[in-house]
């Protein structure tokens, strides 16, 4: 692959990386492993692709929270009833750090192909 021209996708990205506070909830669900360390909720942290922000992502982030936080939660424990009563903003700073990419390169080969979870 020659990298003098790199291709870009019109999206930008979302990391959002595990707390203390959301592995303190997770080790508290019947199924999870009590020896989960921080390290291995970082290890597997998720990115998103979001639509492109000029300068407002922390809005974008502001207007979207809850489905992510959902996800976020879904992933560790498929029973709402277990996952905390406040998914305000506030607990999801408390749960997940973020941070936000502007330039997505595309280092793959061959279409991108979409799967729905």
């Amino acid at each position: 692959m020659s990298y003098e021209y790199l291709p870009t996708i019109n999206r930008n990205v979302l990391v959002v990386v595990p707390t203390e506070g959301f592995l303190e909830w997770a080790r508290k669900n019947p199924d999870d492993d009590v020896t989960l360390t921080l390290a291995e909720l970082v290890a597997d942290s998720t990115a998103y692709l979001i639509p492109e922000q000029d300068a407002d992502a922390e809005g974008w982030l502001k207007r979207n929270f809850k489905a992510i936080f959902e996800i976020e939660l879904d992933g560790w424990c498929t029973d709402p009833s277990l996952w905390p009563k406040d998914r305000s903003m506030k607990t999801f700073k408390k749960f997940f750090r973020v941070y936000y990419c502007s330039s997505v390169l595309d280092l793959g080969d061959g279409s991108i192909d979409r799967e729905y979870i």
